[in-house]
Formats: C-alpha cells, sequence, structure tokens
C-alpha cells in the first residue's frame, strides 16, 4: 500500500496544500509549530476519518474557514484509489461527508480501506497511560483488518449508552430492576464476541512484538503480554482462549450481581469496556516499574507488531507514519526501526533534524516551514 498524492483544504495551518509522494521514505523537516505533524494527521484522517490528537474534528478546521477537505490517491494491490473527506457548514449545520473512488460512502466502509500505523512520542502513553488508550490500541489495530469487529464495536457502545440512562431511570423512579434483563443479555453476547476477537488477535501480537521487544532492547530484557479482566470486587481475569458460552455466562453473572451498585452509579462497571492489555518487562508491571527507555521500546514493539499484523491479514504493509519519535530513540533503535522498514513499508517521517533519518540514496524531502512545504 502507498500514497501516491495528499491534497489538503483548509486543514489545520494549510490552505492549499499538495504533496506528491515519489518514494518509500518521505521525510517532512524543519523546526517545531510549523506544520510537519499536520501532514500525518491529515493522512490519519484520510484512513480512519477521525484525528490521533483530539475528539473534536472541528479543531482541524483552518481558523475562520467554513470547512475543510483531506483528499488522497493512494495504491493498493487491486489498482489505485482515492478517498475525499470534507467537513462543511450548511443552513448553520456541520455536515461530514466521505467519499471512496466518488462514491459516498459510510464510516464503517471507510474505516478499513487504507491502513495506515501511526508511531509518535504520545504512544508512550498505550504503556504507562489508562487503559482506555490500550484498548484503543486494540481496536484500532483489529478494526483494520476486521470490519465484523467494527460494527460490533458501535453495537456494544450503544447498548453500554443506553443500559447506562435506563440504569439512571431505574434510580430515580425506583422502577423494577428486570428492565435490566434484555441489556444485559445484548451486552453479554456481543461483550463475548469481541473478547473472543480480541483474545485471538492478541496471541498473534504476542508471536510479533515479544521477539521484536527482545531485539529492540540488544537482548537485555524480555515481555510478557497478557489481557486482563476487571471482575466483581476487584477480582482480576487472564483469560487465554475460552468458549463462547463461559464467557457469556461470566458476564451475565457480573452483571447482575452488581446490578445495584450500578444502579447507584449510573453506569455499567463490568464489560470488555473496562478490560486491560498489561504488558510486563522482565517480570514486572510495565505501566509502574520500566524505565522511560523500556516503556519506549516497548510501545515501538507494539507498533512493528501492529503492522506485521495488518500485512499478514490483508496482504498489504500499512502505510507507516512516524510523527518526531527519532529523537526519542537511541542510534541502536532507529537502527533497529530502519531495518525494519527497509524499503517494504512507505514510511512518512517528521523530524527537527533531518540527518537522524538514515539516507538510503531515495529519500525525498521537504521542508516545512509556516504552513508551507518545499520540496528539497
Amino acid at each position: 500500500m502507498k500514497i501516491n498524492k495528499l491534497h489538503l483544504l483548509n486543514f489545520r495551518n494549510y490552505e492549499d496544500c499538495y504533496v506528491d509522494f515519489k518514494d518509500t521514505v518521505t521525510v517532512f523537516y524543519g523546526k517545531n509549530g510549523q506544520g510537519k505533524t499536520n501532514i500525518l494527521e491529515s493522512i490519519f484522517y484520510s484512513s480512519f476519518g477521525l484525528s490521533h490528537r483530539t475528539n473534536k474534528e472541528d479543531e482541524m478546521m483552518k481558523f475562520s474557514a467554513e470547512g475543510m477537505a483531506v483528499f488522497s490517491d493512494f495504491q493498493k494491490e487491486d489498482g489505485v484509489h482515492s478517498i475525499k473527506i470534507k467537513r462543511f457548514w450548511d443552513n448553520g449545520k456541520i455536515y461530514k461527508e466521505i467519499k471512496i473512488d466518488g462514491k459516498k460512502t459510510t464510516a464503517k466502509d471507510h474505516y478499513s480501506f487504507l491502513n495506515t500505523v501511526m508511531f509518535s512520542p504520545e504512544d508512550l502513553q498505550i504503556i504507562k497511560g489508562d487503559p482506555a488508550l490500550r484498548r484503543r490500541f486494540m481496536d484500532m489495530e483489529i478494526s483494520q483488518t476486521d470490519p465484523t469487529y467494527y460494527e460490533l464495536l458501535v453495537r456494544y457502545r450503544r447498548l453500554i449508552k443506553q443500559r447506562n440512562s435506563l440504569l439512571k431511570v431505574i434510580r430515580e423512579k425506583n422502577q423494577m430492576q428486570e428492565q435490566l434483563d434484555p441489556w444485559d443479555e445484548e451486552i453479554s453476547e456481543t461483550g463475548t464476541k469481541i473478547l473472543i476477537k480480541r483474545l485471538k488477535n492478541i496471541k498473534r501480537l504476542k508471536e510479533i512484538s515479544i521477539p521484536a521487544f527482545y531485539n529492540l532492547s540488544n537482548k537485555t530484557d524480555s515481555l510478557e503480554i497478557k489481557y486482563e479482566v476487571k471482575g466483581n470486587n476487584g477480582e482480576l481475569y487472564y483469560p487465554e482462549e475460552k468458549s463462547f458460552k463461559t464467557v457469556k455466562d461470566f458476564y451475565l453473572k457480573s452483571l447482575k450481581e452488581r446490578r445495584f451498585k450500578d444502579i447507584m452509579q449510573g453506569s455499567t462497571g463490568i464489560g470488555i469496556h473496562r478490560d486491560d492489555l498489561k504488558t510486563y518487562i522482565n517480570g514486572a508491571d510495565s505501566r509502574s516499574f520500566a524505565s522511560q527507555g523500556q516503556q519506549r521500546c516497548c510501545a515501538l514493539a507494539l507498533k512493528i507488531s501492529q503492522i506485521e499484523y495488518v500485512k499478514e491479514v490483508s496482504g498489504e504493509y500499512p502505510v507507516l507514519l512516524l510523527d518526531d519519535v527519532m529523537s526519542e530513540l537511541d542510534q541502536y533503535r532507529r537502527n533497529q526501526l530502519i531495518t525494519f522498514i527497509n524499503d517494504k513499508v512507505q514510511t512518512i517521517i517528521t523530524v527537527n533534524d533531518k540527518t537522524l533519518i538514515p539516507d538510503f540514496g531515495s529519500n525525498q524531502y521537504f521542508y516545512v516551514e509556516k504552513g508551507s512545504i518545499k520540496e528539497v
């Protein structure tokens, strides 16, 4: 998979910007605050229809603009394709339109059409941040190659939102708790399907990321990965492969056991939206006890596994987006990463100092200054 062209209209600090990508490695360099990351954000937006930096899409629109658009042309094994995403105001309302190859499409069909993997300094939070970030990492990895998983996530989130609303009604009006029965059944059913897909994904994630981490650590550290299910009363479970009935029965039983607590809190406290992906370095919880260098190495290993996972399932490598990570890595890990790329993964990099990027002889360079891009 390779991006050929990118066109931005009123995106962040770019009023009207064209970029033609010619080589496997493209480097955008310049001082901080000039718009380098905005380029990668626009490609990520083309891929997922959302930003890796903000939950508010309107923040990506150039100040005082009435709309914005991102156009991308890219090559897949079956030919050349295009994605166009527009946000615009009409009669006081904001609208979003997604087109693939000139035809309007849904977010579901768009999500897995152009595959990218982003790695930025903020991804260190995958290791040391909240569990929600690790769940997001899992969900984005699986959704890129499994449209059914994306549909299950959308359904599950809707069910949780509706159950939470019902919990508050029951609490305020003292209604019968039995009204929760059909919601618990649906949430347990859908949650079980998601968990089983996650466990299958994590099995492969381990097979790729653990050796990658070992090499990135210069063969001095070991990595262990576990999927953590939070039960009632503070209990924790670490399932491997489980039968559908076993998992569903666990969720149904747990939901019923904590109904009174959920009603009092007005939220659902058990389910796949509370689970975690735990990593251990040399046997210790990496979130609490690993050094920053070890955490960075772990995050990089997970990203490499994400690239390989997408390749195995889809048959094509995703586009790799590296946002100012070279300065965060020491020389050994930079070399390991570059060796992995090695002319097989289109890689688009932002960096302050372009000398941090080994020149393969065919690197493409763009100098970025105040929202202006110049090929050099």
